[in-house]
């Protein structure tokens, strides 16, 4: 049988037969082959929600829902993220599958746009949604850049289709790496349309992008201290033409998914589900499913909770200091087991929508929304001395979350609008924070900000340990942070050994 087979590899008449399959020379010859390419680089986005990462319940998203000092766990299941022990190194599985599917996401948005270039489907029916798709893919890909940037700091960039002679690529300093991110989404927003039409809710706009430049700039204000980025921010969030929801709760309910709020979500569903005919599969357990991250180990009905061995809960930082929030009490319900402290963000509108046989979420991840635009919007008004407008968005969240909780007959007294005569920037910015901390609490934002607070000295994480002030861990073991090494994660060992050009880890690691 093996001879058999080496004769029928090599027999020489074989070798100009057709191929049993479209090869990428005959591809990109509608725009439904487009479409299906730049559905995978979508599709890619479910690594980050994967439950089997490597290994069964090993969600990758807790690398950047438990470092910070909202969100805690019952267990000591993930303590690298948590506790910033020993297991975060560069052997950390999870570390390695974030870093080589984001670089997957980065390839795939790269030949994507290569052949938007390189291909004439001038003539194609669907012609101008193909031009379109340069604008999704660029988006995609600086998003993957925004991650890379938050969690590894330097790291290779890759803006070209990476062929077998160019796989050694030196690592780019942190503020390249971002300055990528500024320059993927100015770009996207001159191409991409100002929407969809229904049957392709989820897919990228220009909004998504501006919203995307927005923080980008702020982010980078923050560790270069240059202004001209908190002015454009201004500018560019002058041009969003969409704004809060009415409903906070349409935020994290299945049943207002992509609204006007939402400028960016992961479209998640049954497996197969094709109600959205941009939904497919990218193989076994991707695209078009549902997703795990923390809400569903948190679920207080069992499902995914009852397979991760641990709960995600409110710390007790943020209950004292804001449990009293309807944005936070809403969400604590008494009778989850765990002493009302599983915070139920995403569920609590979705538990009679679950499916067999993991009981995952159907509901939409909300990768960015307007709250967290108007926020960093407050924060460059602050930055650039108008403490007036600073504060009236900072109100802005505030009275839409007063309205709302106010129409749910909850409690509102704290959330009485501040006093835009407060002139005190120190004061004003840790109103910005306080109203971070809650209205995107647990949405996986909290770490991102405490970094970049640090570097520009809006905080000081030197020292901070697990106590109720700082980092407030649910776990008995110590945090070990030390604020020289674990603002950034370690590179993976796997890249620094077959990446010539990369000779040496991040400091400490």
């Amino acid at each position: 049988m093996i001879t058999l087979s080496l004769a029928i590899c090599c027999d020489p008449e074989r070798v100009d037969t057709e191929p049993l399959g479209a090869t990428e020379a005959i591809y990109f010859s509608n725009v439904t082959e487009f479409r299906t390419v730049l559905t995978g680089v979508y599709a890619k986005l479910h690594d980050y929600y994967f439950f089997n990462v490597p290994g069964f319940g090993n969600w990758v998203s807790s690398l950047w829902l438990l470092p910070g000092d909202d969100l805690s766990e019952t267990q000591g299941v993930r303590t690298p993220e948590e506790l910033f022990d020993g297991g975060l190194n560069p052997t950390n599985g999870r570390i390695e599958w974030v870093y080589d599917n984001t670089y997957e996401i980065i390839q795939k948005a790269n030949v994507l746009i290569e052949k938007v270039h390189t291909v004439d489907y001038s003539a194609y029916e669907g012609a101008e949604e193909i031009s379109f798709m340069e604008g999704e893919a660029l988006f995609l890909r600086g998003y993957a850049y925004f991650n890379l940037f938050n969690m590894f700091g330097d790291t290779p960039i890759i803006t070209t289709r990476l062929g077998i002679e160019k796989t050694n690529i030196p690592k780019s300093d942190k503020i390249e790496v971002l300055t990528q991110v500024v320059d993927d989404m100015r770009l996207a927003i001159g191409i991409l349309p100002d929407a969809w039409p229904s049957n392709y809710a989820g897919r990228i706009t220009k909004n998504s992008a501006r919203g995307m430049l927005i923080k980008a700039l702020v982010f980078r204000a923050n560790y270069t201290g240059d202004a001209n980025d908190f002015n454009e921010a201004i500018s560019v969030y002058n041009s969003i033409s969409v704004g809060l929801q009415e409903r906070f709760l349409d935020n994290f309910d299945s049943a207002t998914e992509n609204n006007a709020e939402s400028l960016f979500e992961f479209q998640a569903s049954t497996n197969g589900n094709q109600d959205n005919i941009f939904l497919y599969n990218d193989g076994p357990w991707r695209g078009a499913d549902n997703l795990s991250v923390f809400r569903g180990m948190s679920r207080p009905d069992g499902g995914f909770a009852s397979l991760a061995f641990t709960r995600f809960v409110i710390t007790n930082k943020l209950f004292n200091l804001f449990g009293t929030d309807p944005r936070i009490s809403y969400f604590l319900k008494a009778d989850d087991g765990f002493e009302g402290r599983i915070f139920q963000k995403y569920t609590l509108q979705e538990l009679d929508q679950s499916t067999d046989p993991f009981t995952g979420s159907l509901n939409n991840e909300r990768v960015l929304r307007m709250a967290d635009i108007e926020l960093l919007v407050a924060e460059s008004y602050l930055k650039t001395s108008n403490t007036v407008e600073a504060i009236n968005h900072v109100n802005k969240i505030r009275t839409r979350a007063r309205l709302w909780a106010q129409s749910e007959s909850l409690d509102v007294s704290m959330l009485s609008d501040h006093d835009i005569s407060e002139t005190n920037s120190s004061q004003i910015m840790q109103w910005i924070m306080d109203e971070r901390f809650v209205e995107l609490a647990g949405e996986g934002q909290r770490w991102w900000d405490l970094k970049r607070w640090h570097v520009s000295a809006d905080v000081d994480l030197t020292g901070w340990d697990g106590s109720e002030n700082y980092f407030s861990t649910e776990l008995a073991s110590p945090v070990q942070f030390d604020v020289n090494k674990h603002l950034l994660f370690p590179l993976p060992q796997a890249e620094v050994e077959r990446n010539l050009e990369i000779t040496e880890n991040n400091p400490g690691y």
